[in-house]
C-alpha cells in the first residue's frame, strides 16, 4: 500500500500493515475488509484534502483516492484566548468565504451550533449579536491542526433564513477551504 504526498502527511504505519489487516487470500468475486493503521509522518503537499493511494496485488496495481475531513486532524488544545484570536484575525489576509444555504432551523442558534463544533475540536471564542444591524448572529471559533497550525473562523448565522456565511483564515492557506467545508458540513448535520 502506498500513499502519495497529501495535505495531512498520511502514510501507512508500516509497509506490511495492509497484509496484517486483510485476509491472506481474497477469491475473485468476493471482498475483504480490514483496518489500515496510518500515521501523519509522511511528506505534506497541498492536495485539497484528497489522499491518493495505490495498492499492489499479485494481479495488478489499483489506484484510488478519498477526501479526508480536516476535523479528523484537529487537536484538543485549539482554543485561543479572545485577545489572541482577535490579534491573529487582524494580521491574516482576507479569508476564504463560503455562503451556505440549507442550514436546518436547529443549527441556526448559537446554543445549538457551539456544542456541535466543540465535539469536532472547533472551539467557541466569542459571540457578537448583529441581528439588529446586519441580521446576523456572528460566532467566532479557533482550531489547531495536528501539526500545530492555528485556524480561525467566523460563522455568521442568519436566523430564520437557513443561510450562513463562513469565513476562515489561517497562516497555512491549504487548510482554509478544508475547514470551511467541514464547518459547512457540521452546520447542515
Amino acid at each position: 500500500m502506498q500513499f502519495n504526498k497529501n495535505s495531512f502527511g498520511l502514510v501507512p504505519e508500516s509497509p506490511a500493515a495492509l497484509a496484517a489487516c486483510l485476509p491472506q487470500q481474497i477469491m475473485p468475486g468476493t471482498s475483504g475488509t480490514g483496518c489500515l493503521p496510518v500515521v501523519t509522518s509522511g511528506p505534506l503537499a497541498d492536495t485539497k484534502g484528497v489522499v491518493q493511494m495505490a495498492i499492489k496485488t499479485n494481479l495488478k496495481v489499483s489506484y484510488f483516492q478519498d477526501v479526508a475531513d480536516l476535523t479528523l486532524f484537529l487537536t484538543a488544545d485549539g482554543r485561543l484566548e479572545q485577545q489572541a484570536w482577535l490579534s491573529q484575525w487582524k494580521t491574516l489576509a482576507d479569508g476564504h468565504v463560503v455562503q451556505t444555504a440549507g442550514v436546518p432551523p436547529p443549527s441556526e442558534s448559537v446554543e445549538a451550533v457551539c456544542p456541535k463544533f466543540e465535539a469536532q475540536s472547533i472551539f467557541f471564542i466569542a459571540r457578537r449579536d448583529m441581528r439588529a444591524q446586519a441580521g446576523t448572529d456572528n460566532i467566532y471559533f479557533s482550531a489547531k491542526s495536528f501539526n500545530g497550525h492555528v485556524l480561525l473562523a467566523e460563522v455568521a448565522l442568519r436566523p430564520g433564513t437557513g443561510q450562513a456565511q463562513i469565513t476562515v483564515k489561517s497562516a497555512q492557506p491549504q487548510y482554509v477551504p478544508l475547514l470551511a467545508s467541514s464547518l459547512e458540513k457540521v452546520l447542515k448535520a
